[in-house]
């Protein structure tokens, strides 16, 4: 029995000692990767504060009638276009057409009671200067006289303001426009004051945004403003603060400011987009974005010491802009990363550059 253990000793240290003469074999062997180098600067970027905001029309206009009547005539539709003058709506005449006669009677009534009084003072006058009426008598045909001239004048303003009544029941657009709303069908009963049709101008358009209370006080009436709309890719459309309203919303605490931005066809009330106002520049750091990678929804980029190993790191990132994206945190000037990181990329890696050139610089013009 202790000879099979004496053995079995034996038969240990030798698979111990073959063990020990294999292990410098297993060395860890790094890999290589060429890959384009770039060295980090700091330059200067715009303070930009970018605000989202929504196109308007400066000249939107609610029409309504005057007059109380059916509507005879309505024939435009929600996105039709309209030129200053054009008959929009017209309203059924019949109870302003009866006013006007009814006040042109007036007045041929109050013209021939006049012509009466003028003759009785004539004739009154005349007898009074021969003593044969008395001063009384005269005295009350000029009364009669003048009430009856005050008559007609009455009379007269009554017709007058019947005809524009009359007038008021043809309704032209007040400005070159787009209908954007048809309140009323045709032989609906139209009241004064009842919006009939809203009409949208493109002449005037500005882009409402609603800022916060901590860069109210940096903004100034015409600073210029950059307008991005998103139904509108790689349009930039410069425009100028026109609008601050002084008092905001006391729940959001946010302010109004309207930028004007000029005419544009392809540029309608009711698109969305954000604005950038530069305020002037500070120091800071820029990579590709093509430079960065996400692990986890979260955002870094492989560093490149002077071992010429790529090492992972997290980063902060700021603003994007043209194929850039600003590094708030975890980055230096001076370091060299990684500018084209492929799938085969690990950290400890061996980078070397695949040429001369590829080791330049992230700074953006």
């Amino acid at each position: 029995m202790s000879r099979h253990i004496g053995l079995l000793c034996i038969a240990c240290l030798l698979v111990l000692t073959g063990c020990e003469e294999e292990a410098p074999k297993a060395t860890f062997d790094r890999p290589r990767l060429p890959l384009r180098i770039a060295t980090v600067e700091a330059i200067d970027l715009p303070d930009v504060y970018s605000v989202p905001g929504t196109v308007v029309s400066d000249d939107r206009i609610d029409l309504s009638s005057r007059v109380v009547g059916f509507i005879k005539r309505l024939d435009v539709r929600e996105g039709q276009r309209v030129a200053k003058g054009d008959l929009l709506v017209e309203i059924d005449p019949a109870d302003t057409d009866e006013a006007i006669r009814q006040a042109k009677a007036g007045v041929t009534a109050a013209r021939t009671d006049l012509e009466d009084a003028e003759h009785d003072v004539t004739k009154y006058t005349g007898l009074a200067e021969k003593g044969a009426a008395s001063g009384e008598v005269l005295r009350k045909a000029v009364v009669r006289r003048d009430s009856a001239r005050s008559t007609l004048a009455r009379s007269e303003a009554a017709l007058a303001a019947a005809e524009a009544q009359r007038a008021y029941a043809s309704i032209p657009s007040p400005v070159d426009g787009v209908v954007v709303i048809r309140h009323k069908q045709q032989g609906d009963l139209a009241t004064a004051g009842t919006p009939l049709l809203t009409i949208e101008s493109r002449q005037r358009l500005l882009f409402k945004v609603y800022v916060a209370e901590g860069q109210l006080s940096r903004l100034k009436l015409s600073m210029p403003a950059s307008v991005r709309i998103d139904a509108l890719p790689g349009q930039v459309i410069e425009g100028t603060i026109q609008r601050i309203v002084p008092s905001g919303d006391p729940v959001t605490r946010r302010f109004e400011v309207s930028v004007a931005v000029p005419p544009d066809p392809a540029l309608m009330p009711g698109m969305f987009g954000r604005a950038e106002i530069v305020f002037g520049s500070t120091s800071g750091i820029i990579i590709p974005l093509q430079a960065k990678v996400q692990r986890g929804g979260l955002d870094g980029i492989y560093v490149v010491g002077s071992d010429n190993l790529a090492r992972f790191r997290w980063l902060r990132l700021g603003r994007q802009r043209d194929g850039f994206v600003e590094v708030t945190a975890g980055l230096s000037q001076g370091e060299a990363i990684v500018v084209v990181p492929t799938t085969a990329l690990r950290e400890g890696a061996v980078v070397t550059a695949v040429c001369d050139t590829c080791r330049g610089r992230t700074s953006h013009d």
